[in-house]
């Protein structure tokens, strides 16, 4: 039998993770519970702040949370903030982030009332980085609207925004105090936001569970095809296990910077596959990883399309000089150039001191082999 609740430990407590089937629905017990437990009240107040593609994707969403709202006594302190998302919603100065403070502000949000966060997680960092800053005493509940988001930003216990040089340069703690698991909102995701989220998955899974890896690169290309219900099976064990393990920050060096330097232009989904690659190839050149576990990883990224984003890197790893700055970056930001490696799928290690004549061989090596499979194609 499925779980319908689970919980994770943040830097303010545990923090429970609920699946309904159609958020807002008539039948959905669950959300009212939340907010209800979380505010401490039997009318809890919120402001609502939501991605406007998936408002709009997601048929009769807004009418459907009007009238939950209605009818659970739910009191809307503000008119519900759209924001139309992607990167550029947490790029300081932040209109985004404006709105949702004015919306704070006009709503008198304050402790143990609630921001309610639906988006990925470009609109968690925004609505999260504004609750904290303008009202650190509200509550923050997270109803995570795509791949990425599923396994990673509705779990993030820090907001984080960019600058122009810096991707997620600008930090403030943010814990959420819920999160609400839908999942009939696979069906509004892209194409390529769909591909490229499994990566993020990848990601968890290559640094913190093996048996998970093992099963996504046995799945890979039914995620890829969205049949037979595969993509939410793996979630479904992929949200238990960052629950129970944590989170990772595999690959994040690399996939921040590759952000950064193409201008915020790179999606998320495209720059962390790549990123994964590259770290596992190096893993593989300071003999800390075997060659056979870091082929089924990237196995796994390109049977699950994944690394459909591979071009767009292409012309960013062609100078490995521009991306190694990320590692100085990197150190800037958290005091230290350590960084997560793997030694086996689920098993990570630490590497101290990168080896930037190693990382030059891998972007090379990498970029051989996109022109090569560029030429085939």
């Amino acid at each position: 039998m499925e779980e319908k609740t689970i919980e994770f430990k943040t830097g303010a407590g545990k923090c429970p993770v609920r699946f309904v089937n159609e958020v807002f629905g008539a039948q959905d017990a669950e959300t009212i519970a939340m907010l209800r437990e979380v505010a401490g009240v039997e009318n809890p107040r919120i402001v609502v702040v939501a991605d406007g593609n998936v408002v709009q994707r997601t048929p009769k969403l807004g009418v459907r949370m009007g009238k939950y709202i209605h009818d659970n006594g739910i009191i809307l302190a503000a008119p519900p903030v759209l924001l139309s998302c992607g990167e550029k919603v947490k790029m300081y100065p932040s209109a985004a982030v404006d709105a949702v403070v004015a919306a704070l502000d006009s709503a008198a949000l304050g402790a143990n009332n609630v921001l309610v966060a639906i988006g990925g997680g470009s609109l968690f960092d925004a609505a999260s980085f504004a609750a904290a800053i303008f009202a650190p005493g509200c509550k923050v509940v997270r109803i995570p609207t795509t791949v990425a988001a599923f396994v990673d930003g509705a779990f993030a216990v820090e907001a984080r925004l960019d600058t122009k040089s810096a991707k997620d340069a600008l930090r403030a703690p943010s814990c959420p105090s819920g999160v609400i698991v839908d999942f009939a909102f696979l069906q509004t995701i892209l194409e390529g936001v769909w591909k490229g989220g499994f990566g993020e998955v990848i990601r968890h899974a290559a640094a913190c569970d093996a048996s998970l890896m093992k099963k996504i690169a046995k799945s890979a290309k039914s995620i890829r095809d969205r049949s037979s219900g595969a993509g939410e099976e793996i979630l479904r064990l992929a949200i238990a296990s960052r629950a129970k393990t944590g989170g990772s920050d595999f690959a994040l060096w690399c996939a921040n910077r590759l952000e950064a330097i193409s201008g915020y232009k790179l999606p998320h989904g495209y720059a962390v596959p790549v990123s994964i690659c590259i770290e596992c190839a190096y893993a593989v050149r300071k003999n800390l990883l075997k060659p056979d576990d870091q082929e089924m990883i990237c196995r796994a990224l390109a049977d699950s399309g994944a690394l459909d984003g591979l071009d767009h890197n292409i012309h960013l790893i062609a100078d490995p000089a521009h991306v190694l700055e990320g590692l100085d970056e990197w150190k800037r930001l958290n005091g230290t150039e350590v960084r997560t490696l793997l030694a086996a799928p689920g098993k990570r290690t630490i590497d101290e001191t990168a080896d930037r004549e190693a990382y030059a061989e891998v972007f090379a090596e990498l970029s051989q082999v996109a022109e090569e499979t560029k030429e085939g194609s």
